[in-house]
Parts: structure tokens; C-alpha cells; sequence
């Protein structure tokens, strides 16, 4: 399958797993337990009294345990809001409306537990996402009993998940001034120094020129002199090992990075799954984007990622619909 690049795509219908009982599963055995042991005793007895009772304990243990199974066969989801863009390692938020009250977690990408009508992502792997898995759990209305279920949820836009941002080669790492952006590399100039002069708003904060700032009492920044209709020019060719193919996306990423803040025009070219693409990047969003979508350099469609299999049965989960740049050799 050719996933598409930022283009309007068709939303999947929502599937779901069976529902299944979460360990530990003592309430299930305690229940079959004393409804056989008062049922031998209510036979032996003959008392009309102790029917009822075992009537009663029988009918609150039965609601308690199949209850939330009834209730978490008919949650439905939708994702109200997500956002776009993303990285590995870091948080991103994303607003849900479940039917029923539902105890929730993000299984692709990874997320923790939570309550409400939202679930937290923690990518651990770059990509582009069309959908997510949400694992939905209930105990209503007693609280005995816990059920799970899994649902695939479309997003309503391409989730672009970038590589971890690292420090440009043979640089140290340093903060990022810029909210949300994590950690930007440090690079020297690029091109030839022509003059300081005085800052105006949109200068990278990285080109300020402090010796002449402090000598003329006013901000003043570097105004480097590049060769004109020369842009650097990047290829990244991953190669097949998913790891290796990581570590490659990652550090091609922070190059990209470093030369755009620097104000230099980069042509990236790189592999994808419809084929080699080489274009303008020309700022940071657009890099990780370019990054997230890039699969090895033998030009092999990504596989897709092997989907969370149910505990005790081993029989896999439905198929996601997000797509890992990842190849397998």
C-alpha cells in the first residue's frame, strides 16, 4: 500500500478486538465457586430461604462480573483532536469521546493508562500514523471485575511522528530556545561573515554578533554572504537495519536542522515509499515530516508494525492502519 504525503485520506471504519477479562481473574473463579457450592447446599437443604439468598448473591456476583462485559461491548470511540506533528520521546495529546465512561490507553503508539476523555502518546518510533489502537477497560458497575477491549480509531489527519532530535555531528547538545522544540544542534557559521548588523525581528537568535552588540551598546547579528544558487544539498540514504536506519534518521535530521537555522536553503533527497523524492525543505516541520516518511535506501515499502497479540490466546489484535518506515532485511 502507497501511503500519501499530506493529502486528504479516506477515513477507515473503526474495529475492534473481542472483549477479554483482565487479570488477575479472582472475581471469575469466586463466583463460579460459591454459586456451586450454595447451589449443593441449597439442594441438600431443601429451604426456600436459602434459594433466595442464593438467588440474590448469585444475581449481584453475575452483574458484577458480566456487567462490564456488556457495558465495554458497547463503548464506541471517536477522536475529536490531534495533532499533526510529533517526535520520539516526546508527549503528545489527544482528545477522544468514548460513549461510556472507560478507563483508556494508546497501545500504537504507546501511551500510559488514563482516565477522562483523553490519551497521552509516547512514540517510541518514528512514522507516520493514520490511526491509533486504544485499549478500553471497565469494571462498572460493582468494580469485581475488569474487561478490556481493543479498538483501532482513524485519526483524522496524517500523525507524522520525527526522529529524536540529537546534537548535529561533533557538537554538543543545547537547549532549545523555542518552546516544544526539545534539543537543537550547535553549528558554526555557514558561508562568509560579510558585517554585523543591527537585529530585526525574524534574525536567528543564533547569528547575534555579542562582541559587536556589547561595542555598540545594540543587538547586531552576523549577516553571513552565501553563494547565490547554491543551497545545500542532502542525501539521506537509510539503509535496512531498523536501528541503524533510526540513528541515520536522527543525525540526517539535525544536519537538515542545523543548516536551515543557520538561514541555509537545503534540497533533501530521500527515500519513500512511492519512490525517491527530492525537494525543498525549508523549515523544521517540514524536516521531520521528510524524516518520519523516509523508509530504506532500497526503495522497499514499509512493514507495516507487528500489531499487540492478546494475553493467554496469542491471536494478534486487528490490523493497524499506521505504517512504520521501518524495513525488515
Amino acid at each position: 500500500m502507497t501511503r500519501r504525503r499530506a493529502t486528504p485520506h479516506a477515513v477507515a471504519p473503526v474495529t475492534s478486538g473481542l472483549a477479554q477479562p483482565a487479570r488477575p481473574l479472582g472475581a471469575i473463579y469466586a463466583w463460579i465457586g460459591i454459586t456451586i457450592g450454595w447451589y449443593v447446599v441449597a439442594r441438600s437443604s431443601g429451604q426456600g430461604w436459602v434459594q433466595a439468598v442464593g438467588d440474590v448473591v448469585f444475581g449481584v456476583l453475575a452483574v458484577g462480573v458480566v456487567g462490564p462485559w456488556l457495558v465495554v461491548r458497547q463503548v464506541r470511540t471517536e477522536i475529536d483532536e490531534a495533532p499533526t506533528d510529533g517526535g520520539v520521546g516526546s508527549a503528545l495529546i489527544i482528545r477522544l469521546h468514548t460513549t461510556r465512561p472507560v478507563r483508556t490507553r494508546a497501545l500504537l503508539p504507546s501511551g500510559p493508562v488514563q482516565f477522562g476523555d483523553q490519551v497521552t502518546l509516547l512514540p517510541t518510533t518514528r512514522g507516520v500514523y493514520t490511526s491509533l489502537i486504544v485499549e478500553v477497560a471497565t469494571a462498572a458497575p460493582f468494580g469485581l471485575q475488569w474487561w478490556r477491549r481493543r479498538l483501532t480509531v482513524p485519526l483524522p489527519n496524517p500523525l507524522y511522528i520525527a526522529p529524536r532530535r540529537v546534537a548535529a555531528a561533533g557538537s554538543p547538545d543545547r537547549p532549545d530556545d523555542d518552546a516544544g522544540d526539545g534539543v537543537r544542534p550547535r553549528v558554526g557559521p555557514v558561508g562568509d561573515l560579510r558585517a554585523p548588523r543591527p537585529y530585526v525581528p525574524g534574525d536567528a537568535r543564533r547569528l547575534v554578533h555579542w562582541p559587536a552588540s556589547a561595542h555598540t551598546g545594540e543587538l547586531m547579528v552576523r549577516e553571513m554572504e552565501f553563494p547565490e544558487g547554491r543551497p545545500f544539498e542532502l542525501v539521506i540514504a537509510l539503509p535496512a537495519d531498523p536501528d541503524a536506519g533510526d540513528r541515520a534518521a536522527e543525525e540526517g535530521l539535525a544536519a537538515v536542522i542545523a543548516h536551515i537555522d543557520q538561514g541555509v536553503a537545503v534540497i533533501l533527497t530521500t527515500d519513500e515509499a512511492g519512490g525517491r523524492r527530492r525537494s525543498m525543505v525549508t523549515d523544521r516541520r517540514e524536516a521531520g515530516r521528510r524524516l518520519a516518511a523516509a523508509v530504506s535506501a532500497r526503495g522497499d515499502r514499509p512493514s507495516p508494525p507487528a500489531a499487540p497479540t492478546e494475553p493467554r490466546t496469542g491471536r494478534p489484535s486487528p490490523a493497524p492502519t499506521p505504517t512504520r518506515p521501518r524495513n525488515r532485511p
